[in-house]
């Protein structure tokens, strides 16, 4: 089925060949949700183009950054139901897609790329469709996406998304599984998270990916296995300063937040 979809999807699916290279040399941001934005200022960050994999524009500091793309990579996401796969319980409403909906509608001159099979539920100008990989013939065999499942999550799909566009150098803020130590949880989520080990997380996409494009990760105060890491005072200058879920967005978002059963927002 998979096999087949991407040639009858080819006019939707074309339409990202047009980003091809259209920052090459540049660096760019990548920002995650990892509970580390915490303690980050997102003001820090505006020095070069940021690009959102998550539910950062539900930041109160959203606005400070300089944006022009959205990555949303996962799949099914944009229907109205929705089944924790964990728990594989009943459907249920699914208000986040809702709200970020919203979001699509405000920043309706930027681009949003999304999996295409958001396709039948989601549709608009500023909507790009991906689907397992860029469909380019322009792209050499060696290319990464023909090596690897690299849209494998958003961290993969972004970083990947960020060597199509030619960016020579990507940042990861919020992107907490790099760090070493690590923690889990969220930026929306309450307390300070939670430290954890993820030994070799993602290397082998990290090892290949380096031979397209530079990687550092932005970090509290620790390091990264095997990718380059700086902490985020060494490279904005600026002290680290806690701030909770509640200051960081609005009640509302917090409200919509909560009904996926896994985020403990309050």
């Amino acid at each position: 089925m998979k096999n087949l979809l991407a040639p009858l999807a080819m006019p939707l699916l074309s339409k990202v060949h047009e980003f091809k290279d259209i920052h090459k040399g540049e660096s760019c941001y990548l920002i995650g949700d990892g509970v580390s934005i915490k303690w980050f200022d997102l003001a820090a960050f505006n020095n070069k183009l940021a690009i959102p994999c998550g539910f950062i524009p539900f930041h109160n500091d959203f606005h400070k950054l300089t944006t022009e793309f959205f990555i949303v990579s996962e799949p099914w996401w944009f229907y109205p139901l929705e089944r924790n796969p964990a728990t594989v319980g009943p459907y249920k409403k699914n208000p986040r897609q809702r709200a970020y909906r919203d979001i699509i509608k405000k920043y309706n001159e930027k681009k949003f790329f999304i999996n295409l099979s958001n396709y039948p539920t989601l549709q608009g100008n500023n909507i790009i469709y991906f689907f397992a990989n860029f469909h380019d013939r322009r792209l050499p065999d060696n290319f990464i996406t023909n090596r690897i499942n690299a849209f494998h999550g958003s961290l993969r799909t972004s970083i990947t998304f960020a060597i199509y566009m030619g960016f020579d150098h990507v940042y990861l803020v919020g992107c907490d599984y790099t760090h070493n130590p690590s923690r889990t949880m969220h930026w929306y989520e309450r307390g300070h998270g939670k430290l954890d080990v993820h030994n070799n997380y993602n290397e082998e996409f990290f090892e290949l990916a380096k031979n397209f494009i530079d990687i550092t990760t932005i970090t509290l105060d620790g390091k990264s296995d095997f990718i380059n890491s700086v902490t985020y005072e060494e490279h904005t200058g600026r002290k680290l300063s806690f701030r909770e879920n509640l200051d960081l967005t609005s009640e509302n978002y917090l409200n919509t937040l909560s009904t996926w059963a896994d985020y403990k927002i309050f």
